[in-house]
């Protein structure tokens, strides 16, 4: 489901990501309110709400701009205005795997 849509901003299948964090070395992002994070969140993903991503921003959260960026939210519209401004900002690989309402997997509370 590799979906190009523009430089460094991808979107993938909830199965594809989840491939990606059993190989490792990637970043996952929670775009959600921290309120909705605290109902539960995939293991190891860092929630930085939508509003904290702006263009132009490094975020501190995640400093490498060549790390790939595996970012979600409720359904995957958050997720994808926050890809699109991370790649637009500078990161080099950014792929949105939609929501939490799509995860077929474990959560943490």
């Amino acid at each position: 489901m590799d979906d190009r849509n523009s430089e460094g901003f991808s979107t993938i299948t909830p199965e594809e990501a989840r491939a990606m964090m059993d190989d490792g070395d990637v970043v996952i992002l929670d775009v959600r309110e921290p309120s909705e994070f605290a109902t539960g969140h995939v293991p190891g993903a860092i929630n930085v709400p939508l509003g904290e991503i702006r263009m132009g921003r490094t975020l501190p959260e995640c400093p490498d701009l060549d790390k790939t960026v595996l970012i979600y939210c409720r359904s995957g519209r958050r997720s994808n205005i926050g890809g699109r401004i991370m790649a637009a900002s500078g990161y080099r690989d950014v792929r949105n795997f939609l929501g939490v309402i799509q995860w077929p997997y474990e959560l943490v509370r």
